[in-house]
């Protein structure tokens, strides 16, 4: 057995071990060993494999082909009774027809051979890290979190030793999907991920969970069926099931006969990636505990989704099915982007961006050029490590403040100033140069530019108001946290319930972050810049003085945060009434206005409601949405 194999199989033993293990100190410890070792097992396999790029390796697991099959029907038939179980007609049909495709699926293609099973390059080789690192920080911060979750959640029955082998086992079946490149076997680790974010999504096993749980499930199996649509057709026309083989035929002769197995397979990236109108299935996981957030908007589910349509960029470009996936991905920017200005709610506002960002990531690979994949590439490295970072600090600040409305997060920076730190660095990793979304972006409007074609202007519109956009909610959020409180209001020491394991993996995300945005010139140089000659004959990066502004801003940066934190204090003895103009009534921030009446000073963010309301802003995202997949779905027919 070769690493690949081993680093794909190590989470699911992990899995396995902590679903026995009844006692909780030894279960916790087992969780944290095999999050190491996997992220340990992912940093080896890419210093192994790093100078023989691309690596290929040919599974050598006995009726390989027979275990492909079992697990899809075996998961089919979960499904099925599941939905029978929990009177889900919808599901159930779609159960149906997901093992019906699976029969059907052995009939075209059990005849054809696979060459190569896995293929690393330094595409896959980002996610394997971006998996085993920042999804093990996860799983560590959720070793300390659920304790707490259900310390003040009494009423929900307590299933972390399911939870943990879910979580582990999702990350085992990423390595497996961004690894493989028999489509065959990467569409077993597809529904593999379907099935996790279903349990972990209805974890608290409420009406709420429930229903948003089989939303997710019943999209992501649509999305599963187009996938094994994609690979019928493509074994049918062109008589393999390997990726590389279907990019390998772009640009050829054999263009034409990969453009509806491209279709499919990309409409499968929208839907995991929860493009419009796929959209409301992330939107409603929300309902989950908040590592499981972290782990579908950073390092798994949703990355699965922009990883197969940035793999399939070279086959999408310049056809009439890149640009409907870009038409989708920049319209899923615009929507996500505007409908994240009116939302109040800290995880609704990270789902809203996470969805908004991943468009633009759809956007350049619909389009496809190597400018473009390179700005891909960038932000789903970005994303990964600001949205992790970010999702498991909110739960943190939310538990301390008890609520996730972000006007309760109003002067944070006084009461839990190490929170406040690592949320701002999140943030900045989101919309301040050099950190990954300015620099992307504007890399991204050049690219646009230099694309010469009618669909240009349109782009460049839309990504400059979609990121305007985006710098108004986030400010709002910055100021919010560092504006001074009332410092009569009864606040406490809200750090103190913090765990070990929460602060630890969020000090090591933040450093994550902070280094990516420090050696993304070398990622750049050493990592993506190759991958583009192999993948097309052209290369992609930065000049001298985007260097020079790389340097002075990651200064910036570092410094502010730190700056404010330093200002604010560690503690509240500095704060003191507030001086109204001489007119103080009463303690905090009270003072007397006209005719001798006692007036409270209130401060609070503009939501713009009446302009930017979410319901409004989705409904009409999710028409728009509907009508580019029936357009999608149309080129194949055609």
């Amino acid at each position: 057995m070769t690493l690949p194999f081993f680093l794909v199989a190590t989470p699911f033993f992990f899995g396995l071990l902590v679903l026995i293990i009844r006692a909780d100190r030894l279960r916790r410890f087992v969780v944290m060993a095999g999050s190491a070792i996997q992220a340990a097992l992912a940093v080896a396999l890419a210093i192994s494999a790093w100078p023989t790029l691309p690596a290929r390796y040919e599974a050598t697991v006995p009726y390989l082909d027979y275990l492909v099959l079992g697990g899809e029907l075996a998961m089919a038939a979960f499904v099925v009774v599941v939905s029978a179980v929990k009177k889900r007609p919808l599901t159930l049909v779609l159960g149906i027809l997901q093992a019906a495709l699976t029969v059907a699926g052995e009939r075209w293609t059990g005849g054809i051979e696979a060459q190569t099973h896995f293929y690393v390059d330094q595409a896959s080789l980002l996610l394997v890290l971006i998996v085993g690192v920042v999804g093990g920080l996860i799983i560590v911060y959720a070793g300390g979190y659920m304790w707490t979750y259900h310390e003040e959640h009494p009423a929900v029955k307590d299933r972390r030793r399911l939870f943990s082998f879910t979580t582990l086992s999702f990350l085992g079946a990423m390595y497996g999907l961004v690894l493989s490149n028999d489509l065959r076997l990467m569409l077993v680790f597809w529904e593999m991920t379907t099935l996790a974010s279903f349990i972990l999504i209805g974890y608290a096993q409420d009406e709420a969970a429930e229903k948003s749980a089989f939303l997710a499930l019943n999209l992501n199996i649509l999305g599963g069926l187009a996938f094994s649509g994609g690979i019928i057709l493509l074994a049918a026309r062109a008589g393999t099931v390997e990726l590389d083989a279907l990019i390998g035929m772009a640009g050829t002769a054999n263009a034409a006969i990969i453009a509806a197995p491209v279709a499919l397979i990309a409409l499968a990236g929208l839907v995991k990636s929860a493009q419009l109108p796929f959209t409301p299935w992330l939107l409603g996981a929300m309902v989950a505990p908040t590592p499981v957030s972290a782990l579908l908007h950073s390092s798994t589910m949703v990355k699965a989704g922009v990883y197969i349509l940035i793999r399939l960029a070279p086959a999408m470009t310049g056809t009439t099915v890149g640009y409907l996936v870009s038409f989708v991905g920049i319209a899923t920017f615009l929507m996500g982007a505007f409908a994240a200005v009116s939302s109040r709610n800290a995880k609704r506002v990270l789902a809203l961006s996470t969805v908004s960002n991943l468009g633009l990531i759809a956007a350049c690979a619909g389009v496809g050029t190597y400018e473009l994949v390179w700005v891909a590439l960038f932000l789903v490295l970005f994303h990964a490590v600001a949205k992790a970072l970010l999702f498991i600090s909110v739960g943190t600040a939310s538990t301390g403040t008890g609520s996730l409305d972000i006007e309760s997060m109003g002067g944070l920076i006084v009461d839990m100033p190490r929170i406040t730190l690592f949320l701002i660095v999140g943030i900045s990793c989101m919309f301040v140069a050099p950190f990954g979304m300015l620099v992307s972006k504007w890399a991204a409007m050049e690219a646009f530019i230099n694309l010469n074609s009618l669909v240009s202007p349109f782009m460049i519109a839309a990504l400059a108001f979609g990121s305007a956009t985006t710098v108004l909610f986030w400010a709002k959020w910055m100021g919010t946290l560092v504006r001074m409180p009332d410092p009569n209001a009864p606040r406490g020491r809200l750090e103190e319930k913090v765990t070990r394991y929460e602060l630890n993996a969020q000090f090591s995300l933040m450093f994550l972050a902070i280094a990516a945005c420090v050696l993304y010139p070398l990622v750049s140089k050493y990592a993506f810049e190759p991958y583009l000659l192999g993948a097309y004959g052209k290369t992609f990066g930065l000049d001298r003085s985007n260097m020079m502004v790389t340097v002075l801003m990651v200064c910036m940066t570092v410094a502010v945060p730190a700056l404010l934190i330093f200002i604010s204090g560690r503690n509240r003895r500095g704060l003191s009434a507030a001086y109204m103009s001489g007119r103080v009534a009463g303690p905090g921030l009270a003072f007397k206005g006209a005719k001798g009446a006692e007036l409270r000073v209130a401060t609070r963010a503009y939501y713009l409601d009446g302009v930017f309301g979410e319901g409004k802003i989705l409904r009409i995202g999710i028409g728009a949405g509907i009508l580019l997949v029936l357009i999608i779905l149309g080129t194949v027919l055609i």
